[in-house]
């Protein structure tokens, strides 16, 4: 099942016509496509979504235009509901407001996996993280990768370290015990360790870091997470990376 927003696909360094022609759209299956159209959102009928309901259906009234727009904002923009703002442009206002009494609960799984900070890019992401680093109790740990170019001249060092692919980590990884991280690789699938997987940190050495699983049915289950070796596929910037 493809919902419309979800059936683009992507085309490397495509243009227009070529990505246009990768559409399901265009492919010879689509007169065979049945559409269906789902009407009833089954979770939020259940008890103790009264909060996911209304959000649901604020959505839903902003998507059908059913939200009045403020003509002194412009013609075509709504005005938010206070309890969906946060007016300070402060990240410490911002990470108090997410992780209230962070000291008390960083080491609680569940806590933790109602709460985030979503970010535009992967570089605001680490710098929040790191921020946030800051405020967990504990000795930190940073991890470098170790980068090799056939040539500097064309790759220099300082570049890739820079440099952060789609489903890389940064050069420089801060870390610390009880830290809550996640998995990006496969890794033993049998046992639930697999790329998405959130893990809370129990020991961190100079080339292994031990983690246990945080919630779900593999809560518990310990994992050492060696250096992997990645290969980036951008084909602008081909060079391979060991974490």
């Amino acid at each position: 099942m493809v919902s419309q927003e979800e059936n683009i696909l992507l085309q490397h360094n495509g243009v227009r016509l070529q990505i246009v022609d990768t559409t399901p759209k265009r492919s010879f299956l689509c007169d065979h496509v049945e559409v269906v159209e789902l009407t009833t959102n089954l979770r939020l009928l259940t008890e103790g979504h009264s909060d996911e309901r209304e959000f649901d259906n604020y959505l839903l009234g902003v998507g059908n235009g059913n939200i009045s727009v403020e003509q002194s904002l412009g013609e075509f923009k709504i005005k938010l509901s206070n309890d969906f703002c946060l007016e300070s442009g402060i990240l410490s206002d911002l990470c108090d407001f997410v992780y209230a009494d962070l000291n008390n609960n960083f080491t609680n799984p569940v806590w933790l996996a109602n709460r985030t900070i979503v970010t535009p890019t992967n570089e605001a992401a680490q710098f929040v993280n790191d921020f946030l680093l800051t405020r967990i109790p504990g000795e930190l740990k940073i991890y470098r990768s170790p980068d090799t170019v056939d040539n500097e001249t064309l790759y220099p060092i300082e570049f890739i370290n820079k440099f952060t692919p789609s489903g890389f980590l940064p050069h420089i990884l801060k870390l610390k015990t009880k830290h809550y991280i996640m998995l990006l690789r496969n890794l033993d699938a049998t046992n639930g360790h697999c790329n998405g997987t959130c893990y809370i940190i129990v020991s961190l050495y100079d080339h292994v870091i031990e983690a246990e699983v945080a919630f779900g049915p593999y809560a518990g289950s310990s994992l050492l997470i060696p250096r992997i070796p990645h290969v980036s596929q951008e084909m602008e910037f081909p060079f391979n990376s060991e974490l």
